[in-house]
């Protein structure tokens, strides 16, 4: 179990439309303390483009940049860098205490950013420390073993994890961070985000993280639990189409009971899933029972290397990219399902011995 990266790779949600403004302009300013370095320019970057250089005079820098509640922008000083939410305040970069400030901290984005990132901060520190902990104390035990631990210590401190970005996104509807602790909500189904977007305000329910996300949710519910599946065709090798070119109903809906796992050759729990696929492959394969991985955001010939490093002996489609996962509105991998005989959605979600009790149930065994 893993937790979706965060910080400075929040730049990746901000969107053009901005919320009401405070001020049409944002003033960034700062001085370079005595006994620092003093560069001769400051760098300052807004959505992944470097917007403007700016000469340090006298030890000092000030610039002013438009007012955008959804955007996000990082000054690099040195190296070193302060994030910052172009808010309408007046922005003071403080290199002593390594963030920017508000002159309005009561309206200001940019101290609200400061927070989020401190409590993440110290969120992850202490559970790497753990996870470390845990690796450490497992010596001896099985890959399968340690899998438990740490998804049992997952388990354990998600809850409080997704209870504050609940309450950033609820408190943010119409800023950046509502963006940011949407998308680093640690979901199952994704669906659990339907409430958190739908407080968000108009202009932000159109960023096109959100808008997929709404997709997924659409997607989801269309092949949830108790639906027929939707069927997809894979040209799994482009330069050889009419003799690799299959459909999904080729393997599922054809009289067995079929487990599919969506997964990727360089994606770490795909990986971890496939001793318990193995396991369920050889003690279920029969007239009754198959199973089928297929290959999805993954290049051909890396999932035909894992695939076989691997020990993949069952059916496989690969090259499937985002075909079937904007389909089924799959949103993380891995993502196994249980198909019926006819073809019906019977489970989703599987993961562990979760995958061999279902199987299990569904045989009558």
């Amino acid at each position: 179990m893993t937790i979706r990266t965060i910080l400075i790779a929040a730049a990746a949600v901000a969107v053009c439309a901005c919320a009401q403004k405070t001020s049409e302009t944002t003033v960034i300013k700062g001085s370079i303390p005595e006994g620092y370095d003093t560069p001769d320019v400051v760098v300052v970057i807004q959505d992944l483009q470097i917007d403007t250089t700016i000469a340090v005079v006298d030890g000092k820098f000030n610039l002013s940049v438009p007012t955008c509640t959804t955007a996000y922008g990082v000054v690099v000083i040195d190296g070193e860098v302060y994030p910052f939410v172009p808010d309408g305040t007046v922005l003071t970069v403080k290199i002593e205490d390594e963030e920017v400030v508000s002159d309005k901290p009561s309206v200001s984005v940019t101290k609200r950013l400061n927070a989020f990132n401190q409590w993440v901060g110290d969120f992850m520190g202490k559970y790497n420390e753990k996870m470390g902990e845990i690796y450490d104390e497992s010596e001896g035990l099985t890959e399968e073993e340690k899998s438990e631990l740490v998804e049992a210590y997952y388990n354990e401190v998600i809850p409080s994890y997704n209870e504050y970005m609940a309450k950033v996104a609820k408190e943010n509807p119409d800023n950046l961070l509502g963006l940011i602790a949407i998308s680093q909500y640690q979901y199952e189904d994704v669906n659990e985000l339907r409430p958190l977007i739908d407080g968000l305000s108009d202009a932000l329910k159109e960023n096109p993280d959100i808008v997929s996300l709404v997709k997924a949710m659409d997607a989801m519910n269309d092949t949830a639990e108790g639906s027929m599946f939707a069927d997809f065709t894979i040209v799994q090798d482009p330069d050889n189409a009419d003799a690799t070119t299959v459909k999904f109903s080729d393997y599922v809906g054809c009289g067995k009971w079929v487990i599919v796992d969506f997964w990727a050759s360089w994606c770490g729990p795909c990986r971890g899933e496939m001793p318990n696929l193995q396991s369920v492959y050889k003690q279920f394969h029969g007239d009754r029972f198959d199973m089928l991985s297929v290959a999805v955001w993954d290049d051909p010939e890396d999932s035909k290397a894992a695939a076989k490093e691997l020990g993949i002996v069952w059916n496989q489609i690969i090259n499937a990219q985002q075909i079937p996962t904007d389909l089924y509105g799959i949103e993380g991998i891995p993502h196994i399902i249980l198909f019926g005989p006819d073809g019906t959605i019977v489970k989703r979600g599987l993961r562990g011995e979760a995958i061999g009790a279902a199987v299990a149930e569904a045989l009558g065994e």
